[in-house]
């Protein structure tokens, strides 16, 4: 590898290759971290968007499409991050293989839009969480100033290092979890849920539940794509790197998906409320409760802006603007403003900015699983994957058969937006494989010695 410094090498927060005795996380504290990641409002408004009356599905509909999502999910997690736990390397470098050394961090830069906007709209929702705690308290607010104090402090948290989010999301999931458990407990001994409504309508197992479906699948698009972001920085312990994987991510995406799923669900029968911070404000039976509730959803946007939001634009602007982890922490602080997630949270536009960039996201995934495991066999040459002057270079750093199958997927996943995943990956696998097979790199190419 073209580096001197094996400290950095070895470094979680770097691009280079970290090494299992290296990695902060085990198979159950991987667990943990995506519990405190996943439990945010964002999963909740897909609950309250998709059942009767805001939605046209029912509730057993809504319920199955949460399932489904997040199996589906958990699932391309454990492929999609195979790579990382194996060989220790993040997304934008096992991207380099497929797309070229250059095209990675065209896919990178798509990837970090997303995951800046979704950090911008983290925090505003903590800050108006916050609003409303202050308010209640001591009468007065101010949500700019709120919005800016927690973006400083999660912020200062990632300054220190993967470790240090490790270590804050796994104590943190333990206190969301309790305070979302007891939510559950006060919001049943009220009486104030009626399923009926819900519950009668017929609803739609058609187009509507898939789009539905898709809706919630589309939420963690970045995550499933810069999967190996995280798993590189578990210690598998010798034990099959699928199993663990597999195991990882089905027990820490599942609880957390389900359990915000179904209380936007709740919140929206029990209130009426279509805003879910209203909402629990509007359920609290006392002020006390009403503003655990809110430093609840302070700490969930939080956890989840560490591990997902900011780590991977983090890691991936090291590789584009060759800065440091420090650096790219800084860079996204500062972008994550420049979104204005204060206009980007919006109902109207909810949904459909989700499946837009699932259009691009949906595609490059897909190029990198099929090139993984179909071309590549899951065998990768780190030497020649850190060589960026001359292999994977292809031409002018660009894989003509990557990056042409990523433009064509997103054109035919944009032209079916509402189903976007479910037609442009397949499309997307195949055509890839397609292009490589045929010979479209082989000119290019330099072959492995």
């Amino acid at each position: 590898m073209n580096q001197d410094n094996s400290n950095k090498q070895s470094s979680p927060d770097s691009i280079m290759p970290v090494p299992p005795e290296k990695r902060p996380m085990t198979q159950n504290s991987y667990a943990l971290v995506f519990w405190s990641s996943g439990i945010i409002v964002q999963i909740m408004v897909i609950g309250q968007y998709l059942l009767y009356p805001t939605g046209s599905l029912n509730f057993i509909q809504v319920l199955a499409a949460g399932i489904v999502a997040s199996i589906g999910v958990a699932l391309l997690m454990t492929f999609q991050g195979h790579a990382g736990m194996r060989y220790g390397i993040p997304f934008i470098i096992q991207g380099r293989t497929c797309f070229g050394t250059k095209g990675t961090k065209v896919v990178a830069i798509l990837r970090c839009i997303p995951a800046i906007a979704w950090n911008g709209i983290g925090t505003w929702i903590g800050a108006l969480a916050l609003e409303q705690v202050t308010n209640s308290l001591f009468g007065f607010s101010n949500v700019w100033v709120y919005f800016f104090l927690i973006l400083s402090l999660q912020s200062a948290l990632a300054y220190r290092g993967i470790e240090t989010i490790s270590k804050f999301n796994g104590a943190m999931s333990f206190i969301i979890f309790s305070m979302l458990i007891y939510f559950f407990y006060v919001v049943f001994s009220e009486g104030n849920i009626d399923f009926s409504t819900a519950s009668e309508i017929p609803g739609s197992w058609g187009l509507a539940w898939i789009a539905g479906m898709m809706a919630a699948f589309a939420n963690w698009t970045t995550v499933i794509l810069n999967s190996s972001d995280l798993t590189r920085q578990i210690n598998p312990k010798g034990k099959s790197i699928f199993r663990t994987s597999a195991l990882a991510n089905f027990t820490g995406v599942l609880p957390p998906w389900l359990f915000m799923i179904v209380s936007g669900m709740f919140i929206g029968l029990a209130t009426g409320s279509t805003d879910p911070i209203a909402g629990l404000v509007q359920l609290s039976p006392n002020p006390i409760f009403g503003i655990i509730l809110l430093v609840f959803i302070i700490l969930a946007q939080i956890t989840s802006n560490l591990t997902l939001n900011i780590l991977p634009p983090a890691l991936a602007f090291q590789d584009i603007f060759k800065t440091s982890w420090q650096g790219g922490i800084i860079y996204v602080s500062v972008l994550s403003v420049i979104t204005a997630p204060w206009l980007l949270f919006s109902s109207d536009y909810f949904f459909k900015f989700q499946n837009f960039y699932s259009s691009f996201l949906g595609p490059a995934a897909a190029i990198m699983l099929a090139d993984y495991f179909i071309i590549r066999k899951m065998k990768l040459n780190i030497e020649k994957l850190y060589d960026e002057k001359n292999h994977y270079n292809y031409r002018g750093g660009f894989s003509p058969a990557g990056m042409c199958s990523l433009v064509c997927g997103a054109i035919v996943s944009f032209s079916f937006l509402d189903y976007s995943w479910l037609i442009g990956f397949p499309f997307t696998f195949i055509f890839f494989l397609t292009l490589k097979k045929s010979g479209a790199d082989q000119y290019f190419e330099k072959k492995l010695a």
